[in-house]
């Protein structure tokens, strides 16, 4: 079995107010809480920093995914949005990809379904959605694109 450490380093001063960083191999920013949450909202902060992890590993397992199915496609961009509440306490509620496949070829009813089997695995495989899985209601909501 293969085992992959990651690390991040980081630092915090202050409250809801406060200001921190955080760096990794390829990360290194400012991080506060949302002003939304009353926080002072400069760089980024742990919502974003989570659906930016969902959103991203979601895209490589899809595009990894259409290769294993041999389904040509120029490239796929991506649109996630998620739902915190204070429902029980502050938590995630729900996240939505909405990503957009760029095909290669024209959209048959077998490609839409091989694309529709594809988007479910992807979302199954993704790492950082199966570490919420339980927690956070993931869904995804394709949209196929071709030149024709």
């Amino acid at each position: 079995m293969t085992d992959y450490h990651f690390e991040l380093n980081g630092d915090w001063e202050g409250s809801w107010d406060g200001e921190g960083k955080v760096e990794t191999n390829g990360l290194s920013t400012t991080i506060s809480v949302d002003t939304s949450m009353s926080g002072k909202g400069v760089g980024t902060n742990p919502d974003e920093l989570l659906i930016s992890a969902l959103a991203s590993c979601y895209l490589i397992t899809l595009g990894i995914r259409l290769k294993k199915e041999a389904i040509g496609y120029d490239h796929i961009e991506i649109r996630t949005k998620a739902v915190v509440t204070k429902k029980g306490g502050l938590h995630f509620e729900k996240v939505t990809h909405f990503p957009i496949i760029y095909l290669a070829d024209p959209l048959t009813e077998p490609l839409e379904r091989k694309l529709l089997t594809c988007i479910t695995l992807a979302e199954r495989d993704c790492v950082i959605a199966k570490a919420v899985k339980g927690n956070v209601q993931v869904t995804v909501n394709p949209k196929f694109v071709t030149n024709d």
